[in-house]
Formats: structure tokens, C-alpha cells, sequence
């Protein structure tokens, strides 16, 4: 985590003044009341995939006194910024809803498994769109538990909407790892086209999954068409950034632990209709300096 602080240079600026704004954001929903569910409901998700993803889980409750109480500790730590605020406002009895379930998460002591799930996942997504391909299988669990809770509150105001942002930045994690040199060199593109080829699988992937869900949501709730409508490009901006970020630094075969952070701050950023524009602009700076490190891999 360290390291990755260290190499996040002028992005280290915009952590603590996006944090603040989002504590903020959070004060706001809960003195409103109506969307407070759904925020409890999100920090719930997120600290459930962190209990998912964390690779420490076996030495923990092995060498750790208290495990369970352990992680509890660091759940309610990491939400109390965000959640704490709702004990002076009219939403206070959510806060011990929230840590009965927080309390609950550390019981979960599941691991993932390393093998192949879905081997015929390759009949509906092509195998040339290797992040999506290798992204599903490795993820088909959460993502399969979010988008199941999407379509189960679809009626419910903005609550499927945290569903399925969640949906996108899991979705983010599928362009952490650099393909092999072969594979991007696949079907002759520039690199010009093979980003603008990646920005539209994205697009229709996400276009198919969560338009259904937002028709519904719009016909039960007609008051958030406005929010609707805004919520794709939204969603497509987090995913045209992952993907121009990861090709800004391609190098064969490497992980780009390093991008989570910037990739998390944009995700958050991207949630407030406001701060729209900020992952668009990023995404076409990033886009130019994608292209530029692809000439060397492609001869372009």
C-alpha cells in the first residue's frame, strides 16, 4: 500500500480533498433520509468484496488472537468516516444496522479458488476480449451476487445504481494485468484502434447489462430518469480511464498493482453526477499517452 502511495505522485492530492467531499456527500443522503439504505447497502457491498479479495484471510485467523474481532475493527474503521455522520441526523438508527452487519462479514472465512469456472463462458464473450473472458471467470461470484441484488431491487430509487457502480469498478480490476505482446498484436490494429476497439467492447458489454435494469428502475422511480440517463456514460467514462491507464504503462505480461488507487479515486469520483467530467477529461489524456507507449509494441 505504501508503494503504491509513493508512485501515485499528483494524485496523492486529490485523496484527502475527495474524501472530505464525500463525507460530505454522505452527510447530505443521510440528513435526506429516503437514499440512506442504499448508502449503508454500498458500504456493506464494498467491505464484503474487500473480505472476498483480501489475501491475508488464511494468516489471520491462524496466528491473529480474535480474528473475527480483528477484522470487524478495520471494516467499522474504514466505514466510520462515511457512516458516522447519520447518528446526528434523522437516518442515526442505520449506523447499528450497519455494524450488525459488519459484525457478520469476518464469519464469511471463504477463499477463491484457483481453477477454471465457466469453460463455455468463451460461446457469448469472444476470446479476443481476453480482460472480459479471464475478468468473469476469475470474478463470477460477486459478480454474479451484485448484479443478482441489481436486478432484485431494480424498483428500489438509486439502490440497484450502487449495484451495478460496484459492478464497474470490479470490472476496473480486469485491466490490471497486461495481456501478452501476441495478443494485442492480434487482428494488425493500430494503437489508436485497438484503444477505440476496447472502448467499444466496454461500451456494448455494459449497455447490454445494465440497460434492462435502468428501464425498470426508470418506469418504477420516473423521477431519476435524469439520473438514468446520466448513469451509463458515467459508467463507460470509469471504464474508458481503466483502460487508457493500463496501456499508458503496458509493458507484456506485468501487473499494475499501482493503478488501483488512481482507478479508486476516479470510481468514487465518477458516483457524484458533478464530478463527471473529471474521469472523461482524464480518459482522454490518458488515451494520448496510451497510444503513444503502444508505437512501441506495435510498430505503428
Amino acid at each position: 500500500m505504501q508503494r503504491e502511495l509513493n508512485g501515485l505522485g499528483l494524485y496523492l492530492l486529490l485523496i484527502i480533498p475527495l474524501t472530505g467531499f464525500l463525507i460530505f456527500v454522505c452527510f447530505k443522503i443521510f440528513e435526506r433520509g429516503e437514499s440512506a439504505p442504499a448508502l449503508m447497502a454500498a458500504l456493506v457491498c464494498l467491505c464484503s468484496l474487500l473480505q472476498y479479495y483480501r489475501t491475508d484471510k488464511l494468516f489471520v485467523y491462524k496466528h491473529i488472537d480474535f480474528p473475527h474481532l480483528q477484522m470487524f475493527a478495520e471494516y467499522a474503521a474504514f466505514t466510520f468516516p462515511f457512516s458516522i455522520s447519520c447518528l446526528i441526523t434523522k437516518s442515526w438508527y442505520w449506523y447499528p444496522v450497519l455494524l450488525a452487519f459488519l459484525i457478520c462479514i469476518p464469519l464469511f472465512t471463504f477463499n477463491k479458488q484457483q481453477r477454471v469456472i465457466l469453460k463455455n463462458l468463451s460461446a457469448i464473450i469472444s476470446p479476443s476480449n481476453v480482460e472480459w473472458l479471464s475478468g468473469t471467470r476469475k470474478h463470477f461470484i460477486p459478480i454474479t451476487v451484485l448484479y443478482t441484488l441489481a436486478l432484485a431491487f431494480c424498483w428500489f430509487n438509486v439502490l440497484p445504481l450502487f449495484f451495478l457502480w460496484f459492478l464497474t469498478v470490479l470490472a476496473t480490476s480486469f485491466f490490471i494485468e497486461c495481456e501478452s505482446l501476441p495478443i494485442i498484436r492480434e487482428g494488425g490494429r493500430s494503437p489508436a484502434n485497438l484503444l477505440l476497439h476496447k472502448a467499444k467492447v466496454a461500451s456494448i458489454y455494459i449497455l447490454v447489462l445494465y440497460s434492462p435494469i435502468l428501464v425498470v428502475n426508470t418506469i418504477c422511480n420516473m423521477e431519476f430518469l435524469v439520473v438514468n440517463l446520466l448513469f451509463i456514460p458515467a459508467q463507460l467514462s470509469i471504464l474508458y480511464f481503466a483502460i487508457c491507464l493500463k496501456y499508458s504503462g503496458y509493458k507484456p505480461n506485468a501487473y499494475q498493482s499501482g493503478n488501483n488507487i488512481p482507478l479508486a479515486i476516479v470510481s468514487m469520483g465518477s458516483a457524484l453526477p458533478y464530478l463527471l467530467p473529471i474521469p472523461i477529461i482524464l480518459s482522454f489524456f490518458y488515451f494520448y499517452k496510451a497510444e503513444n507507449n503502444l508505437k512501441k509494441y506495435l510498430n505503428d
